[in-house]
């Protein structure tokens, strides 16, 4: 299974995915796991479950809990700035605040990838977390294999089996859900969290001088936000490889992006202006400041100062004194900020912003900001989609071995195969489950406990039916009649969907009930 990225969205969809593999007996069998992002959260979930020898329900019912319980935005800023030592130099993060989010107790904990390397309660032979770092752009992987010398990080920076053994599960998981614009980077080794009997000395020692500077690691879905690629390296070597079941909540939007509408009127007030009204008001304040200094020490030395004359005369002056300051502040960054175009462009942009009205100024850095929000998050990953599913779908190995969990499966009308089997055609509810499955944003919270389950509901009864839609157009012949080698699991699935999908009798049954 590969479980795509996708904040909470794809956590919920993926769950469902594995409470219907539960549900037909289908999730002992699965036998490799490749996570991105919200499907990293799942994944690691679930393993962890393995290790403390939990039932699938008991697993289902706490990270169920945890969802819906957990905003990791709000609690990951509100303890942004906590847990440093007076007098630190550890700048404030809120990717790593959100990793201690995913180290509580009802979580991840304190677990280290150890204890998924070695436990023998895993049942996955291969389980893989894809990160992508940031000094090659290519995807970082933290990998459980059972092949002898499986590689942990990647070829350009790997990452030796007696470090990554004491990187923390949390750390993980929140590298492979840093997506930009919402974080920034997570670096490895330097803030992930070591335990106290191998510190972060001693894993710089072991990693090399390649590590010294630190790799800065985000969202694995910037390389592969499916996971498809690390599976098929994987199982590039099997004859045949396992089916592949890509759990995808990737969305479909007609449009990307929408330019932003410009105020109504550009406003007169210049760039130039505004920096003349600048230098008018340090004037000022420090004028003010002065005469306050004069007059208060005036009123000092006449041996008439009063308490009421701090707040005439002392804290008016330090806070002119402060304007002052802080506006000279601002002026020397402002000309760092210049002196730093200058020397990367090779010209002066000042002469020409200048002239640009604030308005003007704004909407241009709205633009840019919002574009390049949506090349990075649509335009970019819609292509890096297209190209890793080509890539699979022109590999032989895996002919009618793939199946794409896909979440706006349930909306798409087929009238061919539903003209051939009617009953397969999901219901309006379920086309409605899955329309509201599909507006859920790409978050970290959900602020409905309806949210959840529709999303959770729409993951089982989606790949209970691209399951069943699978069989139907690959394994004609293996699943129709008892003693075929699929039959068994039809049933099953047939049942499953009978209750996810009832059917309304038509006329001819209705005469035959009442009969």
């Amino acid at each position: 299974m590969s479980l795509s990225g996708g904040g909470y969205r794809a956590a919920a969809f993926h769950l469902g995915a594995l409470r219907l593999l539960d549900a037909v007996g289908l999730l002992p069998d699965v036998v490799g796991l490749s996570t991105v992002s919200g499907g990293t959260l799942t994944g690691l979930a679930w393993v962890t479950s393995q290790l403390e020898g939990k039932s699938f329900r008991e697993f289902h019912a706490g990270y169920s809990g945890y969802l819906q319980r957990t905003n990791v935005i709000a609690e990951a800023l509100t303890g942004l700035t906590s847990n440093r030592d007076h007098g630190s130099h550890a700048w404030a993060s809120l990717i790593r605040s959100a990793s201690d989010i995913y180290a509580r107790p009802d979580f991840l904990g304190d677990r280290r990838l150890g204890a998924v390397l070695d436990s023998d309660r895993v049942q996955l032979k291969e389980a893989i977390f894809n990160t992508t770092e940031f000094h090659t752009g290519l995807d970082f992987r933290f990998r459980r294999s059972d092949r002898p010398g499986a590689l942990l990080g990647n070829n350009g920076y790997r990452v030796p089996r007696s470090v990554g053994q004491h990187v923390r599960l949390a750390d993980i998981a929140a590298a492979s859900s840093c997506f930009p614009g919402g974080f920034e980077p997570l670096v490895f080794p330097q803030q992930f969290h070591w335990p106290q009997d191998y510190p972060l000395d001693t894993a710089k020692q072991e990693l090399g001088p390649k590590f010294e500077g630190g790799l800065p690691l985000m969202d694995g879905g910037i390389y592969d936000n499916q996971g498809i690629d690390s599976l098929m390296l994987a199982y590039g070597a099997s004859e045949p490889p396992p089916t592949l079941i890509i759990s995808d909540v990737s969305t479909q939007s007609p449009r990307m992006y929408d330019v932003p509408e410009n105020p109504t009127k550009r406003g007169w007030v210049t760039l130039d202006g505004v920096s003349w009204m600048a230098y008018g008001l340090f004037a000022l304040t420090l004028a003010s400041a002065a005469i306050l200094a004069w007059r208060g020490f005036e009123t000092a030395s006449q041996g008439a100062w009063s308490p009421s004359d701090y707040f005439l005369y002392l804290i008016p002056g330090l806070m002119s004194a402060a304007a002052a300051t802080a506006l000279v502040w601002a002026r020397a960054r402002l000309n760092d900020v210049m002196a730093l175009l200058k020397r990367q462009m090779d010209l002066d942009v000042w002469p020409s912003f200048k002239k640009l009205t604030v308005l003007e100024f704004a909407q241009m850095l709205v633009l840019r900001v919002t574009s390049m929000l949506a090349m990075t998050s649509q335009v970019f990953m819609k292509r890096v989609r297209g190209l890793v599913f080509s890539q699979l779908y022109q590999d032989r190995r895996f002919k009618d071995r793939r199946v794409s969990n896909l979440i706006t499966a349930l909306t798409v009308d087929r009238p061919h195969l539903f003209a051939k089997h009617p009953w397969l055609k999901p219901g309006p509810h379920l086309v409605a489950l899955g329309t509201q499955a599909c507006q859920m944003p790409t978050t970290l919270w959900f602020t409905q406990a309806r949210q959840f389950t529709a999303v959770e509901s729409a993951g089982a009864a989606t790949l209970c039916f691209v399951l069943l839609r699978h069989l139907i157009d690959h394994h004609t012949g293996q699943f129709e009649a008892p003693g075929q080698p699929l039959n068994a699991l039809y049933e099953r699935l047939r049942q499953e969907w009978s209750v996810l999908n009832p059917q309304r009798p038509q006329p001819e049954d209705q005469q035959s009930v009442a009969a």
